[in-house]
């Protein structure tokens, strides 16, 4: 249950609600909050919430927060903004070091560039025919068909035939060192496959944001067992069947 766990959060692309000031931000805004496009205004409880809106917005809409809203500063107090005045005072409070210059820089010496048109996978593993960067920010992308091919800093081009040459060349471009603490997956969960509470009710999952769920409603008290068979798929496309726990737990093993 804790290999299947960690499989689904890892999987899983989850966000902290916007109380939550990660390390390196100056301030967060609260939900709730609310936007605006002149018209309509819509009211965000959540980064659910939010993320929901951003994906009904067209590449050139235009919307502005509503004031009063309320932030959270990295110090844990809070404060009132009532006007776009003071909003913008605390921007330039936060970010009067950044250096905008450097960050454009930055993107300009990206080392390469995907080559289209591509395809890639999404999250219910349904095959997209991708013909340009915005084409691959507009559904719920999980991961190419390979091989791609990808266009080098110098003008050459390569052939990526897999996640781990492609993991190579994106960690070298950036300088991004080999996580060697991180959890080892070799395989994938093949969907659907079902669990069985102590009651008898059957709750079957169809893909990794179904199990991340499953488990995050679970209590300390309830009880369930996995309905095998289940089967896994390697990175090389073959697949193996687990007929129990114990060999469900010697595939994650196999992959330390």
């Amino acid at each position: 249950m804790s290999n299947l766990f960690d499989s689904a959060r890892f999987a899983e692309s989850t966000n902290q609600e916007s109380d939550y000031v990660e390390e390196g931000e100056c301030f967060v805004i609260n939900y709730p909050y609310s936007v605006s496009d002149g018209e309509i205004s819509t009211t965000f409880n959540s980064d659910d919430d939010l993320i929901a809106f951003l994906e009904t917005l067209d590449y050139d809409a235009e919307v502005y927060i509503e004031v009063p809203f309320d932030v959270t500063f990295a110090d844990g107090s809070q404060l009132t903004i009532n006007t776009y005045e003071e909003f913008e005072i605390i921007l330039e409070d936060c970010y009067s070091d950044y250096d905008y210059d450097d960050d454009y820089d930055d993107y300009e010496d990206e080392c390469f560039e995907l080559n289209y048109p591509l395809t890639a996978v999404d999250h219910e593993g349904n095959q997209v025919t991708v013909n340009s960067e915005q084409d691959l920010y507009n559904f719920e992308f999980a991961g190419f068909v390979y091989p791609i091919s990808v266009t080098l800093s110098d003008g050459s081009q390569v052939s990526v035939n897999s996640p781990q040459e492609f993991d190579t060349l994106y960690n070298d471009c950036y300088n991004i060192e080999d996580c060697y603490d991180c959890e080892t997956q070799c395989f994938e969960i093949v969907f659907p496959f079902s669990f069985v509470s102590e009651n008898g009710t059957v709750d079957t999952v169809n893909n990794y944001e179904e199990l991340y769920d499953f488990f995050s409603q679970l209590s300390e008290d309830d009880t369930c067992m996995i309905s095998y068979p289940i089967s896994v798929e390697f990175e090389d496309g073959t697949q193996q069947t687990a007929n129990s726990d114990e060999e469900l737990a010697a595939l994650y093993e196999s992959c330390e």
